[in-house]
């Protein structure tokens, strides 16, 4: 994509996928298309299809999951909001390829950070009353406010802290 991100006004992105998230999705892989191929083989050279058929129920089942595994580890998603031309991108990565889903920017109302079952700081872009975009989760409470406050600034919109259950209290811009 020739888009350069610097044109927008936030961008969100999950970042480079770990070593061991890329070892996985390899791994997925691999198994997806030995089963594909195994397929192949046996249909195209007329082998004798009575264990592979036996088990082609299990062989797809074992394929589609393995690839669904795959690009679970393997796509990388971003999230990129253009106020000026009304533009919310969702782009998602897999190695050199990508796939951007763009969409009109709905009216944004706030962005909220809060604390969610597994102690962890979200931060959520919200509009039309419930809707919402998951941005990011932070382990600590300040960076992740501030990364709110950031977003916050750049879309003209309120920020209010929902760290502490019943005591959410909106926070005033600098």
């Amino acid at each position: 994509m020739t888009n350069n991100n610097s044109e927008f006004e936030v961008v969100v992105s999950e970042g480079k996928r770990a070593w061991y998230e890329v070892f996985l999705a390899t791994v997925f892989l691999s198994i997806f298309f030995y089963l594909l191929l195994s397929c192949i083989y046996y249909i195209t050279f007329d082998v004798s299809l009575g264990p592979f058929v036996e088990n082609l129920f299990l062989s797809c089942s074992i394929g589609l999951y393995s690839l669904a595994q795959a690009l679970k580890f393997a796509v990388v998603k971003n999230i990129l909001i253009d106020v000026d031309s009304d533009r919310l991108i969702s782009r998602y990565l897999l190695g050199p390829f990508s796939h951007d889903v763009v969409k009109i920017t709905p009216e944004f109302e706030y962005v909220s950070v809060f604390k969610n079952d597994k102690e962890y700081f979200e931060t959520n872009l919200w509009y039309k009353g419930n809707k919402h975009y998951k941005m990011y989760a932070f382990e600590e409470k300040q960076p992740a406010m501030d990364f709110a406050d950031d977003v916050a600034r750049k879309l003209n919109i309120d920020l209010l802290d929902a760290t502490e259950k019943g005591n959410s209290k909106w926070i005033e811009k600098n």
